[in-house]
C-alpha cells in the first residue's frame, strides 16, 4: 500500500494526508482512483434516474458521448426507517 501511496504522489502530484493514508493502511481501498472516480453504493430508490444515465449515448470505450453531471443531497436516516421504507436489510 505504502508503494501505491507514494506512486499517487509522484504520477499525480497529489499529497495524502496522514488520516487518508492510515485508512488505506488499515482499511484498504484504491488511492490511485482517488479523485478521478466516483463509486456508487446499492441503489434502492430512484431507480428511473439509473436507467436514464444507462441508456445515455456512448462512444466505442462504453463511456456516455456527454458527461453525465450529478448532484446529490440527503439527509441522516436511521437504519431501521430505511428497512421500514425501502425493505432493504443491513448485514
Amino acid at each position: 500500500m505504502q508503494k501505491q501511496l507514494d506512486r499517487i504522489q509522484t504520477m499525480k502530484g497529489r499529497i495524502p494526508t496522514d488520516e487518508q493514508k492510515q485508512v488505506y493502511k488499515t482499511l484498504g481501498g484504491a488511492p490511485h482512483l482517488d479523485g478521478n472516480y466516483t463509486v456508487f453504493g446499492e441503489v434502492i430508490d430512484g431507480l428511473a434516474i439509473v436507467d436514464s444515465i444507462a441508456k445515455q449515448p456512448r462512444n466505442e470505450m462504453d463511456r456516455p458521448d456527454k458527461d453525465v453531471r450529478m448532484t446529490m443531497s440527503g439527509e441522516w436516516i436511521k437504519k431501521k426507517k430505511i428497512t421500514k421504507k425501502y425493505g432493504y436489510k443491513f448485514l
